[in-house]
């Protein structure tokens, strides 16, 4: 072992989780690690000083494509081989590596790769605006702030201690980005290219569709924890979020899909709060930005289905829409067919100017 390495205090803990009591007590994981480096020398110090990335490694696909926790042998394994896929090339090795780190085989890699050439074939742009929106994460902001504020290190201190409050950032995820393809690893739910259920072809849509993109939240430390996907109707001025999904990270407490047994106090509540605010910002700023490039066709109303939300009671304080509006049957937007809410709605516009005639009634 190198003993110039520190532990992860998440390993500590890994290693330390105990079965039986007194002298039947067993430390079950260090005695898998310790069985196991007969067979993968140097992997007990390699995990040691990696265990965030053998943690992540857990998160793989069922028979069906959606999430599952893998045993830790089976993600142990493969963090010790690591992963490396036939035909990668200069243009894919983004894709790769994305996915390499999630330990998803050979086949997904290859849709994934498709579908971006199927995109690029149909000439679909990576935004939607024709640019990039996303907020800088917390670590991004401390170091633009330390160029900035050398001569005034005072005041720079005050700005960097405020912006430890903003632990949730929106982006706009590029569809040329290959973490569309497996976004239900990163948020816990069925939306991968694999998945038997209909969050396959929402992942499409989110690669291949000119109406289609993903609105991610990331945490401080720039990780995805949250998206949302959203459809436009270009002609007739408005936009439908299927739902929010959120990383099982912070879902505990809760009884029903969104519904929290914990009061709006809590630690996790208020964390959830500022995961939906953080959506808010996302979806103002498109909405600006959208209208400044389509002042003749902006959009006029923005809703998100409650289905399987994962932040009904942000959402109920909104106001509930009295019709649905509909998006085309191929996206699978289930989750906003039952009931929508209103998330933005443009100042003194009635509601019978949204025609809502595109698609799918839902």
């Amino acid at each position: 072992m190198p003993m110039d390495v520190k532990p992860n205090q998440e390993f500590l803990k890994f290693i330390s989780q105990a079965e039986g009591k007194n002298k039947e007590k067993r430390f079950i994981n260090l005695e898998l690690l310790a069985e196991m480096e007969n067979s993968y020398p140097g992997l007990f110090a390699s995990v040691m000083s990696n265990f965030d990335e053998v943690k992540e490694l857990r998160e793989g696909l069922d028979k069906d494509g959606v999430p599952e926790i893998i045993p830790w042998e089976e993600a142990l394994k493969r963090f010790y081989y690591g992963k490396e896929y036939e035909g990668v090339t200069r243009e894919t090795r983004d894709i790769a590596e994305v996915l390499s780190n999630k330990g998803v085989d050979q086949s997904v890699f290859n849709d994934t790769v498709e579908l971006r050439r199927v995109a690029q074939a149909k000439g679909v742009p990576e935004h939607i605006l024709g640019k990039s929106l996303k907020e800088e994460t917390i670590l991004e902001s401390i170091e633009t702030i330390r160029a900035q504020t050398e001569s005034k290190l005072q005041d720079g201190m005050q700005i960097l201690e405020n912006l430890y409050n903003k632990k949730f950032t929106y982006e706009w995820l590029s569809k040329n980005d290959p973490t569309n393809s497996i976004m239900g690893l990163f948020v816990d739910c069925c939306g991968t290219i694999t998945s038997s259920y209909y969050g396959s072809d929402i992942a499409r849509a989110s690669m291949i569709a000119h109406d289609v993109q993903n609105l991610v939240i990331r945490d401080y430390e720039g990780k995805i924890i949250s998206k949302g996907t959203m459809y436009i109707n270009k002609q007739q001025g408005y936009a439908v979020i299927n739902d929010f999904e959120l990383n099982r990270k912070y879902r505990e407490h809760e009884m029903d899909a969104g519904r929290y047994s914990v009061d709006e106090n809590h630690k996790d509540e208020k964390e959830r709060e500022q995961i939906f605010q953080a959506y808010i910002r996302g979806i103002q700023a498109f909405v600006e930005e959208y209208n400044k490039q389509n002042p003749e066709k902006p959009l006029k109303q923005v809703n998100v289905g409650m289905g399987y939300n994962r932040l009904k009671r942000q959402i109920e304080r909104y106001e509930k829409a009295t019709r649905n509006l509909s998006v085309p049957f191929e996206y699978s937007f289930r989750d906003a067919e039952d009931e929508q809410f209103i998330l933005y709605q443009i100042p003194n516009v009635e509601k019978s100017e949204i025609k809502n005639d595109g698609g799918i009634e839902i």
